[in-house]
């Protein structure tokens, strides 16, 4: 995961480049973009590791909006294709999510698993 101060100065430095070569001024936001769509997909990842499912959907599902809003607002290779694999990276790890079995506890106390 990139530091804050990393993402930052990452920001200035992309900022500047893209400046120099007249890319829409929404593409210097497009780094920081993504930095939110990476955090967002570890508190995801984080989220399903801790067993709640509904947390880390809604985070991954926040996290592809973010990677493609990114993708979107600068025309960058490198960017895109970074915010191209965050956006597969959520894909992945909402299927798993969808096909993980669920533990039910029965009335009898005891763990069964079940399949949604």
């Amino acid at each position: 995961m990139i530091g804050v101060r990393a993402l930052c100065v990452l920001a200035l430095a992309f900022a500047a480049c893209t400046a120099a070569r007249g890319e829409p001024a929404t593409a210097r936001y497009a780094p920081a973009q993504l930095g939110f769509a990476e955090t967002g997909l570890q508190r995801a990842s984080e989220a399903g590791a801790r067993g709640d499912l509904v947390l880390a959907q809604r985070l991954s599902a926040q996290a592809r909006l973010d990677a493609r809003l990114a993708w979107s607002m600068s025309e960058s290779k490198a960017l895109r294709r970074a915010a191209a694999e965050v956006h597969r990276r959520a894909l992945r790890l909402e299927r798993s999510m969808v096909r993980a079995p669920v533990v039910a506890i029965s009335p009898q106390g005891d763990a069964r698993l079940s399949t949604r």
